[in-house]
């Protein structure tokens, strides 16, 4: 009788496939109720450009039940460039952990912060995140710094979320407000005919307040669960007192722990080659493939270095694979809905009416109605460099017809695009971070929405001033 009580009482929590595969449903019965329309586009110098004016309706062209089952496979197919970098990520912290290094690191820097904890952690780790994030635009890279940190949080008595608010909320801090984001600001710019990465001190100002605030909020989340875990947003979950258990029974000195210059040398390697990779990112133009292609050599030399046998190098490799299955399937999964979307031929009607509402109202209303469009729009577009594209050569004419000023309407189309990418269940890259921190969709909407909310009304004002105060060069 009490373990029936005992599963009553446990939330039960709906599989991230299955809340995908609801979303895939009914944009399949959306595209049957939303008419069809095309912008007309051509290409100059290589970039596709949309004619604001060129908009008509076009024949309709609902998701078949074909179409349906077929649009799993061609969202995997589309997602493949960042479901095989995951992969590799994967793999790599898979031998990397399967060694030991990982558990020596975790110890170690566990022992170093123990007496201060959050307070010094929070703000290195989330302004490290942020600099990452607001000059690469790699939010890929969360993949990694989750995986570091959730240990460390454990260990230190906090919770799978703490680790999971210091990657995130520091990575939003960065991506939304973007100082240099070649992803969407430097797309943006360039379609505006902006100086590329111009008005950078109006952005980190939003961005300081951000990531300040971010910090506050995250140490005030994890203060609260170590005074009392049950006030842990994962504390009814079976898979968060598993991975309690699990740390408080391998918890071992640091004295303890066989740390031999082999080791040393493995683990420095892997940093020269992750701090590589940031160069590259910086750089060199680092793609899906160059990153990837580090990534395999993060599974080469450190293994071989730390003396692991090829074997067990593809061992570890592979188990690092499965850890991170869930994460790498629901990418594709977020991808088939707009799969949907783009057959249907909807996505430029949905853009289309969220247009007309720019026009005709005051330029400062008029600013942050493009904020809000760009942040609806984010939903059926959750990449941030594809409504760059489709959306920013519709939205500089507009700026330019309501008065706005095109520095402006970058500005509000940029931070609804970054907020929302961290909220939206259509963002493969929120989904897969989240199911390797085998956190729940709910769980994390239900911390950080407080955030999300009070991060919007920032955003709203500040585009609200900078329309006011001339934000330019024009």
């Amino acid at each position: 009788m009490s373990v029936a009580l005992e599963r009553k009482k446990k939330k039960k929590v709906n599989h991230p496939f299955y809340a995908l595969t609801v979303m895939v449903i009914i944009v399949a019965i959306a595209t049957h109720i939303i008419p069809a329309g095309e912008f007309s586009r051509t290409v100059v110098d290589g970039r596709t450009i949309v004619d604001p004016t060129s908009y008509e309706l076009v024949a309709k062209n609902p998701t078949t039940i074909a179409d349906f089952f077929q649009s799993f496979y061609f969202g995997f197919k589309k997602a493949s460039g960042v479901m095989g970098l995951v992969f590799f990520i994967g793999g790599a912290f898979g031998v990397i952990k399967g060694m030991g290094l990982l558990d020596i690191a975790v110890k170690e820097i566990t022992n170093k912060v123990k007496s201060k904890g959050i307070l010094l952690i929070a703000p290195i780790v989330m302004t490290a995140i942020f600099f990452n994030v607001t000059f690469t635009g790699m939010r890929e890279l969360d993949v990694i710094f989750v995986t570091l940190m959730i240990p460390i949080c454990i260990s230190l008595g906090y919770d799978t979320m703490t680790a999971l608010g210091v990657v995130l909320v520091g990575s939003v801090a960065g991506f939304a407000p973007a100082l240099a984001n070649p992803f969407f600001t430097g797309i943006a710019h360039e379609i505006a005919e902006l100086p590329i990465y111009s008005a950078m001190w109006y952005r980190a100002l939003i961005a300081g307040i951000f990531l300040i605030t971010g910090i506050i909020y995250v140490i005030w989340y994890a203060n609260k669960v170590k005074k009392d875990p049950s006030k842990s947003l994962m504390a009814d979950l079976d898979s968060e007192q598993e991975l309690r258990k699990f740390y408080e029974k391998n918890e071992v000195d640091s004295q303890t722990v066989d740390f031999s210059l082999r080791m040393k040398l493995a683990g420095l390697s892997f940093l020269l080659l992750f701090g590589f990779m940031i160069f590259g990112t910086l750089k060199l133009n680092f793609g899906f493939a160059q990153l990837s292609g580090v990534f395999v050599a993060m599974v080469i030399v450190p293994g071989l270095i730390g003396g692991l046998s090829g074997n067990e190098i593809c061992d570890y490799f592979n188990r690092g694979c499965a850890d991170i299955l869930t994460a790498v399937l629901i990418i594709f999964f977020a991808r088939s809905i707009l799969v949907l979307l783009e057959d249907a031929r909807i996505i430029d009607t949905i853009i289309h009416t969220l247009a007309g509402f720019i026009t005709g109202t005051s330029s400062t209303v008029a600013a942050v109605l493009v904020y809000i469009s760009q942040t609806i729009i984010n939903f059926v577009i959750p990449s941030g460099s594809g409504q760059a594209v489709i959306t920013m050569p519709i939205i500089t004419p507009l700026a330019d017809i309501g008065e706005i000023n095109r520095q402006v309407a970058c500005l509000a189309s940029q931070l609804g695009d970054g907020l929302t990418n961290y909220i939206y269940i259509t963002n493969g890259g929120l989904l897969a971070v989240l199911a390797i921190a085998k956190v729940p969709y709910t769980k994390w909407v239900k911390f950080f929405l407080p955030l999300f909310l009070f991060y919007s009304v920032v955003a709203g004002v500040f585009i609200a001033a900078a329309q006011i105060i001339d934000l330019g060069p024009f």
